[in-house]
């Protein structure tokens, strides 16, 4: 019995000790904003000002791959105009940026690569200081619609900025 309270008081104490010690917790600030407002995005030098301007229903594009998936059956496009500021090199935006749908529900849609002529990704791969471009991002939403576009660092998948649908 006494090795019993004696391993209680141990595993409390240390309990104790490591919330004590732990640093404390702390969300990163980010822009977040509605849809067509411009947010000013900055990470690892890379700046610029980005807005999502609006979300509707499209047709497949081309190279989009395997088709809409049940039950919704549905593509969603999201208009995006960004405004480079400060850019390290001019593909910097296309190997770190991806917008990605999230849900109510807190499903995540992930882009998808597509061939259409007007696609997002060809202005991130050669974005120069100044030169504003629009393109559009592409999500199979076969769930819920988006309620958010959050913008990710691809690698790291730290939250660089938030569009709010509603």
């Amino acid at each position: 019995m006494r090795l019993r309270r004696w391993l209680v008081l141990l595993t409390a104490t240390l309990a104790a000790l490591a919330g004590v010690m732990a640093p404390p917790a702390t969300a990163g600030v980010i822009p977040i904003g509605r849809l067509g407002e411009p947010l000013r995005v900055e990470f690892k030098g890379l700046v610029a000002e980005v807005s999502v301007n609006n979300i509707a229903p499209s047709p497949v594009p081309p190279g989009f791959g395997y088709p809409p998936r049940a039950p919704r059956y549905q593509v969603y496009r999201a208009d995006v105009t960004i405004t480079p500021i400060q850019v390290p090199t001019p593909y910097a935006m296309g190997i770190t940026y991806q917008f990605r749908g999230v849900t109510p529900t807190g499903d995540a849609y992930e882009p998808r690569n597509s061939d259409a002529p007007d696609a997002l990704q060809l202005g991130m791969q050669s974005a120069r200081v100044g030169q504003t471009f629009t393109g559009g991002v592409w999500w199979d939403c076969y769930r819920d619609l988006v309620s958010n576009v959050v913008l990710l660092d691809k690698i790291t998948g730290v939250r660089l900025a938030q569009w709010n649908v509603a």
